[in-house]
């Protein structure tokens, strides 16, 4: 293998503003083969600007769904990824934009080393305005200023990153800076269009699962994420609508495809730690309970998943810590 060209997959919607920049910042790098826009019925002109960014520049593909309807960004990026001709894939989000060295780090490594399927980097920030800035601090993102892993990884260890289970290593990674095969799409599926929000982090972490992704560049960003007052990652009220269904499907996910091993032990353990957070008290007691009776040493791990679980279910109160505090005695005589 000797070639890399990528196709740059951009879903539209309500992006009118940012599109150009958007586009011009994948445009202009060499590695950059094609930029596939699909329009995904944006309530703005923003399927005018991409028509318009089609004349003038070459490497410019406008596609919308065979109904012209509104299908998400999931959706989106399946018909690109379906549309696309060259066999390194990467996305874009409309209101964000790369970096020129958003693919130097990809390359060398595709190149050096063919079982490799994915390569991931880091981002920065753009804040459109103060409110924007706030209200994605409000959300909870202050973390994500610049988002990367706080060290290298190995691709076997990075599943027990991304779901907080790694002893020194934390992190995430952002769908605006990892470059992928396109036949990795045919091993693990495409984007789950069921979850209108968070189907992207769904696919990493199935990608994680199954796939050999392997970091870049973690110590500066090759790409931007743009943040301004419409931005749905913020919509804090959405994405706990689809929460429970991201994890039941990631667990039907690993069950289909088999997972195995550590991974499958790493992710029963953070599948029970979100469910016992759930605010139906019944779904939160089972999955404690559950816990227990899949890994019962769980329970003799001192102030570890088991007692912080336990005070999700019952409250920290002066009962429910002495309880633990008792056990804890307990099991270490």
């Amino acid at each position: 293998m000797s070639d890399f060209k990528v196709s740059v997959i951009v879903p539209i919607y309500n992006a009118e503003k940012f599109l150009r920049k958007a586009v011009e910042s994948a445009e202009i790098l060499e590695d950059v083969a094609e930029i596939i826009l699909i329009e995904d019925q944006s309530p703005d002109k923003a399927f005018e600007v991409a028509l318009t960014l089609q004349k003038e520049y070459d490497k410019v593909k406008v596609f919308q769904h065979p109904d012209k309807q509104n299908h998400g960004a999931g959706a989106s990026r399946n018909l690109g990824i379906t549309k696309a001709t060259f066999d390194y894939v990467a996305f874009l989000d409309a209101d964000d934009y790369y970096l020129p060295n958003r693919f130097i780090k990809d390359k060398e490594i595709f190149l050096a080393s063919p079982t490799v399927d994915g390569v991931y980097n880091a981002i920065g920030i753009h804040y459109y305005s103060d409110s924007a800035k706030q209200k994605f601090f409000e959300a909870g993102y202050s973390y994500q200023e610049f988002l990367t892993l706080t060290n290298t990884v190995s691709s076997d260890q990075l599943f027990s990153v991304l779901f907080h289970a790694h002893k020194t290593i934390k992190g995430e990674f952002s769908t605006i800076a990892i470059t992928v095969k396109r036949n990795v799409f045919d091993k693990i599926g495409y984007f789950n269009t069921e979850l209108k929000l968070q189907q992207d982090i769904h696919m990493w972490r199935r990608m994680a699962a199954f796939c050999r992704l392997e970091s870049g560049e973690l110590s500066i960003p090759v790409a931007v994420r743009g943040v301004h007052g419409n931005n749905r990652m913020t919509q804090t009220s959405e994405q706990k609508k689809y929460k429970d269904l991201w994890w039941r499907s990631l667990k039907s996910e690993f069950r289909k495809r088999k997972l195995e091993g550590e991974k499958q032990k790493i992710f029963d353990q953070a599948y029970f730690n979100y469910f016992t957070g759930s605010s139906n008290k019944l779904i939160a007691l089972k999955a404690l309970l559950f816990n227990v009776q899949k890994k019962p040493n769980v329970i003799t791990e001192s102030y570890g998943d088991f007692d912080f679980n336990f005070w999700k279910v019952f409250g920290r109160n002066w009962f429910s810590l002495r309880i633990i505090s008792f056990k804890n005695k307990l099991l270490s005589k």
